[in-house]
């Protein structure tokens, strides 16, 4: 049984051998050979003297170029550029510490003027600027205070007088301002003829520059503090605008509703420009310019109820009267009328009219007032009547009875 065994192994070994390329054994030795091949014969072992003794190792000498290159031209071109550089260096250094030396300092004076004239002029147009806004202001000012003086007239009884009269107190005020404004002055520089390779020249030419520099700031502070008081005025008078156009408000509200006979139309004219000015001014105006139509639309308004008024009166006294009923009627013939007619035939007492000689009565006209009874006047002594005693009756007789 063993003896079968044994042949199947082996035929089992060679068959795997065969399948997977053979056995790792076999492939080693074909791989060192490559590789000795490779890197050349195999050098000094590791276990020289030097390995095992540090102390005892040396140091190697390293190649100037680089190893297995040797040196070439491209090195030799390298060096000869780095030294020219360095040269050239070293050269303009020199050049420019011997020109220093041998400059003038008057060029170098006129290098600092010529920065100092350039300060002066900046600062000189910083004045001119400021005496600009100022001359902007005080024309504002005049314009303001003389286009506002016929506004103001106007509203002369369309407005409540005291805020009108603040108004122009600020508005005189504001004239004042700007007549007592004083034109600015410029100064202006000009260098004067100097030799600019002298340095005393160039010297006193900066002391100018310097002395007219420090003349500016004064004058700049003038021109803004004198702008300041035009602008103050000019923002007082505009603020006692804005408490007039308040008191336009106001009024108009007043004005509609004493002038009520007007028709609409007239009345809300109103209302809408006082609404327009107050409306101008809360934008950043004046309302100036609106005031002249508020004081229009207030003229109108009270034309139109005055005119309805005097048509309502006139109506009222061409509307005929009632006349007055005395209760009676008169008789100018001496009769009585017991009907209350007119009986010009005298003794009518029948009431009926006479056909035969009274013609056709004329239409009723209103009787007129009665003359007013005269007043006794209390200084004259009124006399007692006489009263006089009837005679008497003879007697057997009846009284009033006739023989």
């Amino acid at each position: 049984m063993g003896d079968s065994q044994a042949p199947h192994d082996d035929s089992t070994a060679s068959e795997l051998a065969a399948l997977v390329g053979g056995t790792r054994a076999s492939a080693r030795p074909s791989i060192m050979t490559d590789l000795s091949s490779f890197v050349g014969s195999g050098g000094v072992a590791a276990e020289g003297a030097g390995w095992q003794a540090p102390e005892l190792a040396q140091v190697g000498k390293r190649p100037m170029f680089g190893g297995r290159r040797k040196a070439g031209a491209v090195n030799y071109l390298s060096v000869a550029a780095a030294v020219i550089a360095i040269v050239a260096l070293v050269g303009t250094a020199s050049f420019a510490v011997i020109q220093r030396a041998t400059a003038n300092p008057a060029d170098d004076a006129m290098v600092s003027l010529r920065e100092r004239e350039a300060e002066l002029a900046n600062e000189t147009q910083t004045l001119q600027t400021a005496a600009d806004l100022f001359d902007a202001s005080v024309s504002e000012a005049a314009n303001l205070g003389q286009s506002s003086a016929s506004v103001l007239v106007a509203l002369q009884g369309r407005v409540d007088a005291a805020p009108l009269a603040t108004a122009e107190a600020s508005r005189l005020n504001l004239l004042q301002v700007a007549a007592a404004a004083q034109p600015v002055s410029i100064p202006t520089y000009q260098r004067a003829s100097i030799d600019e390779k002298d340095l005393v020249d160039v010297g006193k030419a900066i002391d100018g520059v310097r002395l007219a520099r420090e003349s500016l700031p004064p004058l700049v502070t003038d021109v803004r503090d004198a702008r300041s008081t035009v602008t103050a005025a000019l923002t007082s008078f505009r603020g006692e605008l804005s408490n007039l156009g308040s008191a336009i408000e106001s009024e108009a509200a007043k004005a509609v509703t004493i002038n009520d006979s007007a028709s609409q139309s007239f009345r809300a004219a109103v209302t809408d420009a006082a609404a327009r000015v107050k409306a101008a001014q809360q934008a950043g105006g004046d309302g100036l310019a609106e005031m002249p139509v508020y004081a229009a639309s207030l003229d109108a308004l009270r034309t139109e109820n005055a005119r309805i008024l005097a048509l309502e009166q006139a109506e009222r006294d061409a509307a005929p009267t009632t006349p007055r009923n005395p209760g009676s009627g008169s008789n100018t013939g001496g009769g009585t009328n017991s009907g209350g007619g007119s009986n010009t035939g005298g003794g009518n007492q029948g009431g009926s009219p006479d056909t035969g000689t009274n013609p056709d009565p004329a239409p009723s006209q209103p009787a007129p007032d009665p003359d007013p009874e005269p007043v006794p006047d209390p200084t004259e002594s009124e006399e007692p009547p006489i009263i006089i005693d009837p005679e008497p009756a003879p007697s057997g007789t009846v009284p009033g009875a006739t023989s």
